[in-house]
């Protein structure tokens, strides 16, 4: 297996996109009161669906037909950025870099950038080969250019302090789930659409 950079030519350019989160967690029921819990295993994974427009022509659809089962059969990871958002809505730029260490597992993460620095709610970051999606209340660096960033999801791994932070066109390892990528055709050789299920992994 490897790691394959996502294709940037028009083949592989998404015609629409769904992004969320796999969550495994556990709840129960009290007896009595009906009051629900639940407890999540921190082992999110960010998901995305991927809808690629029809082709009409055939060699585009012959090698994106290859491409993705050569993926799914060799177990290939495809890396990726939300290509919705190549860069943050917040203020954000220059060479950040990650603060403090953090732990697998933590839901906030130190970036030191500039004074005065923001970062919104969904913006993403990449830092330690994982592509990072900012919580919903965003943050703002304080007068050293500290930012306590609020995760959406926990780190799935630990980051070092001075590991560096990516703000454009940030990209994490995603593994195909789900059915296998198929390529459907109908007259004169036009390729359907195709729908690619993934999930972010670790490298």
């Amino acid at each position: 297996m490897a790691t394959i950079d996502w294709p940037t030519t028009a083949a592989y350019k998404p015609s629409a996109l769904k992004w969320g989160v796999r969550t495994p967690r556990s709840g129960w029921q009290a007896f009595y009161t009906g009051q629900r819990q639940s407890v999540s295993h921190l082992a999110d994974r960010m998901r995305v669906t991927v809808y690629l427009p029809p082709l009409g022509d055939m060699a585009a659809s012959a090698e994106r037909e290859a491409f993705f089962a050569e993926v799914s059969s060799a177990g290939h990871w495809l890396r990726l950025w939300h290509f919705h958002r190549t860069a943050p809505l917040g203020t954000l730029r220059g060479t950040p870099t990650v603060q403090a260490g953090a732990l697998a597992g933590a839901r906030t993460l130190y970036v030191q950038g500039t004074a005065g620095a923001t970062l919104l709610g969904g913006d993403m970051l990449g830092a330690g080969g994982l592509l990072l999606q900012v919580g919903y209340a965003g943050c703002v660096a304080d007068g050293a250019g500290v930012m306590a960033v609020p995760l959406a999801l926990p780190l799935l791994t630990a980051l070092s302090a001075a590991a560096a932070v990516t703000w454009f066109k940030p990209t994490g390892d995603f593994e195909v789930v789900a059915q296998d990528p198929t390529a459907d055709y109908a007259v004169g050789s036009v390729q359907q659409g195709m729908q690619i299920e993934l999930a972010q992994v670790l490298t």
